[in-house]
């Protein structure tokens, strides 16, 4: 696995330095290039009222100054409702919940420990999607508090970035985003700048669902600042992972996901303090229950 992802990072880095002043094929961003026999198409869709739970399983092993690893077994679920669709752009504002979890943590010569309560936990957040997961805007519930979820402010997303509407199976094309906020993993807002080396793995039947796999492999380099009654700092890290994802054909939802993630992080502390790390992640997501919206 590892060395898989070494060599599509460097294949990603690469790619992008030959990319340089070359002209953009528009096809490659709108999808509209000519469709073959074997092309799939693939897109988020989602109707009013729309109901979607999701179980996630996740682990974790964080490293901080080179001290002995803490590790975790995390066991969540989270909800998203469709709350309304712009008529004019056809943007769909989302509402993203956590609501159930349970961890378990770990470290050498220390009992392991159980937590069913974190500071991410019920707090909802509306976050503004086009059809290929281009994230465009977002609304926070409740702001009195900071904190984000179990996993950290860069935990792996479900609803990850397609980048294009039509492909063959086997295609593989490169984006590279500008920043992300993803505020569905925290307050204060964290922000991810990535590039994106997608693949079309073609049409899997997934828990009784035809769906379109699409991989990523990405690099990219993220960011938060908290500030708060409790803690003040600014936490930046270099991180690289792959994700596989599966979204249905007939529903166009996903239908479920594997993110792993390999995170190189700094904690400024302020007056010159800093604190580095490394924190190894995967997540499993599971559609658990669906409700479509009664017209």
């Amino acid at each position: 696995m590892k060395t898989r992802l070494i060599l599509a990072l460097i294949f990603l880095s690469l790619s992008t330095l030959f990319s340089i002043d070359k002209p953009l094929d528009e096809s490659l961003v709108t999808g509209d290039n000519n469709l073959s026999k074997d092309t799939l198409c693939h897109k988020y869709s989602f109707s009013v009222g729309d109901t979607l739970e999701y179980k996630i399983k996740s682990g974790d092993s964080i490293v901080v100054n080179w001290d002995s690893p803490l590790s975790k077994e995390r066991f969540e679920r989270i909800r998203i409702v469709c709350e309304s669709i712009d008529k004019k752009t056809g943007h769909f504002f989302l509402s993203h919940e956590y609501t159930d979890y349970i961890g378990y943590e770990s470290k050498p010569l220390y009992n392991k420990s159980e937590r069913d309560r974190h500071d991410w936990l019920n707090k909802k957040v509306i976050i503004e999607i086009d059809s290929l997961g281009n994230r465009y805007s977002y609304e926070y519930k409740d702001t009195t508090t900071s904190g984000s979820t179990a996993g950290g402010p860069f935990q792996g997303l479900l609803l990850q970035p397609l980048g294009k509407k039509c492909t063959s199976k086997g295609e593989t094309w490169l984006t590279q985003n500008d920043t992300s906020f993803v505020a569905e993993n925290g307050f204060q807002t964290p922000m991810i700048i990535r590039t994106d080396l997608f693949e079309n793995k073609g049409e899997i039947d997934t828990l009784n669902h035809k769906s379109t796999r699409i991989d990523i492999t990405f690099t990219g380099n993220s960011e938060v600042f908290v500030e708060s009654n409790e803690a003040l700092f600014y936490m930046t890290a270099i991180i690289n992972g792959h994700s596989e994802n599966y979204v249905s054909n007939e529903l166009k939802i996903p239908i479920w996901a594997y993110f792993t993630q390999e995170q190189n992080f700094t904690i400024n502390l302020g007056k010159g303090k800093k604190t580095k790390g490394f924190h190894f992640s995967y997540s499993i997501f599971e559609l658990d229950r669906y409700v479509k919206a009664k017209k």
